[in-house]
């Protein structure tokens, strides 16, 4: 039975997705079984990171049976969405099949809706399915306690506002080209951070390019050096040039510092952020909506300093964050290790930088081959060897590579931009229609 509310334009319906698309949840493991047939897999992965679907992305190798792959191999105009999750707003998060995809099945832990014939167009039931109104929906109907699910029946009831199939596909049109700008916008972000991490690691190695002269004067430091009787001036780590200096962690900074141990609570403006091993990204960053608060009596005596480099012990151990005055007031948390630094001739900035070089991640790697447990404690890390270059090339170091975390925090800034007023154009146009949108006049 359809209805017709007076918010829709004309001509709408609202109608039950079991009404215009065959839905079903898949049962595909990825398990490998003798005598089974070799496929490719969809998985919640590829549908929660990924908008569409298509040859282009890297399934992963499982088996089937015949009638799994007759059953669910990736049909052109195929939604896929994920049916459950730890939590219930990463539950029915869809995807659109762009093409056919025989061979590759779609995995377990996802749904399928599958459009029947001239009732309903993929790409518009693939945005229909990425609104607000649509999350709110089956994150209300989500089962589970510790990890939440779809039930099929509830799924085949979801109300979808159904315009003209003309219409459906003037909106999906519409919102597919801010699909397109989102997705440059990334794959530039992708290019600046693959350029920013070549160029850590060229500056991290063999320092500042240098002219002719420099490289003589750099040479004739080398042999000065070598001549002494300073093996820790000598060591090198990798190709890092002889005359920088390699210290040992513990001897840059005061005593290290655990985290307090405090419960977190709702954030309250009025206290001080409480930073938490989750919080921080791997790019070393405060995440975006996680603040939180702890009681002031619990975590006196563990406020940040501008400048203090905080270590991740457990969990996302080997994580590290700077900390500036520019992040406001914060503590830390337990599993968090605070360093900070007292030499004159090495910046905390600097420090920071390293962290994110190939060598830390390789002597990260190389501790947690030594113990079953994940963890790495404040005197390791005290050991940790770093090359210590003259502090105007530690600042010049720093600089470059801040420009470029500039330009890739305004390309994160537009896609923060663009994906908010598509949120906001995708909910307009499916209350208002297309007609109400204004068109460039020719």
């Amino acid at each position: 039975m359809t209805r017709t509310p007076n918010a829709l334009p004309d001509g709408w319906a609202v109608v039950p997705l079991q009404e215009i698309a065959e839905v079903a949840f898949s049962g595909v493991d990825k398990k490998t079984v003798d005598g089974e047939v070799t496929v490719s897999l969809c998985n919640y992965t590829d549908v929660f990171y990924n908008r569409r679907i298509n040859g282009r992305l890297d399934f992963m190798s499982a088996t089937a049976t015949p009638t799994e792959i007759e059953r669910w191999s990736l049909r052109q105009g195929d939604v896929l969405f994920t049916k459950d999750s730890e939590t219930p707003d990463e539950i029915g998060v869809p995807a659109y099949v762009e093409e056919d995809l025989p061979g590759v099945l779609c995995g377990y832990h996802l749904g399928r809706a599958r459009p029947l014939p001239g009732r309903v167009d993929g790409a518009f039931l693939a945005a229909s399915l990425h609104t607000s109104r649509a999350r709110q929906h089956f994150a209300r109907i989500a089962n589970g306690v510790t990890r939440f699910g779809l039930t099929l029946g509830a799924t085949r009831g979801f109300p979808v506002p159904l315009p003209p199939m003309s219409e459906q596909r003037r909106i999906a049109t519409m919102l597919d080209s801010i699909d397109h700008t989102i997705n440059e916008t990334s794959a530039l972000m992708n290019a600046v951070e693959r350029f920013r991490e070549g160029l850590r690691h060229e500056l991290l190695t063999n320092g500042l390019p240098k002219s002719e002269r420099e490289r003589e004067r750099e040479r004739e430091r080398e042999r000065r050096v070598a001549s002494r009787d300073e093996p820790e001036c000598r060591r090198t780590i990798g190709g890092i040039p002889r005359s920088w200096r390699i210290r040992r962690l513990g001897d840059l900074c005061h005593p290290p510092q655990y985290g307090a141990s405090a419960p977190a609570r709702p954030y309250d403006p009025s206290l001080p952020r409480y930073v938490r091993i989750t919080d921080i990204t791997k790019d070393g960053r405060l995440r975006l909506g996680t603040a939180r608060s702890a009681d002031p009596s619990l975590v006196s005596g563990h406020e940040l300093r501008d400048g203090d480099l905080l270590f991740a012990r457990s969990g996302t151990v080997g994580r590290t964050f700077l900390y500036r005055d520019s992040d406001g007031p914060c503590v830390y948390a337990g599993y968090l290790i605070r360093f900070r630094v007292r030499a004159k001739f090495v910046s905390s900035r600097f420090l920071a930088v390293w962290t994110h070089s190939h060598f830390y991640r390789r002597w990260v790697a190389s501790m947690l081959r030594t113990g079953a447990q994940p963890n790495i404690n404040a005197t390791e890390y005290s050991s940790l060897r770093v090359p210590v270059p003259p502090l105007w090339e530690q600042r010049a170091i720093v600089s470059a590579m801040d420009r470029l975390d500039a330009a890739l925090g305004r390309a994160r800034a537009m896609r923060r931009a663009l994906m908010s007023f598509r949120a906001a154009f995708s909910s307009h146009l499916f209350r208002r229609g297309t007609s109400s949108v204004v068109q460039p006049s020719r």
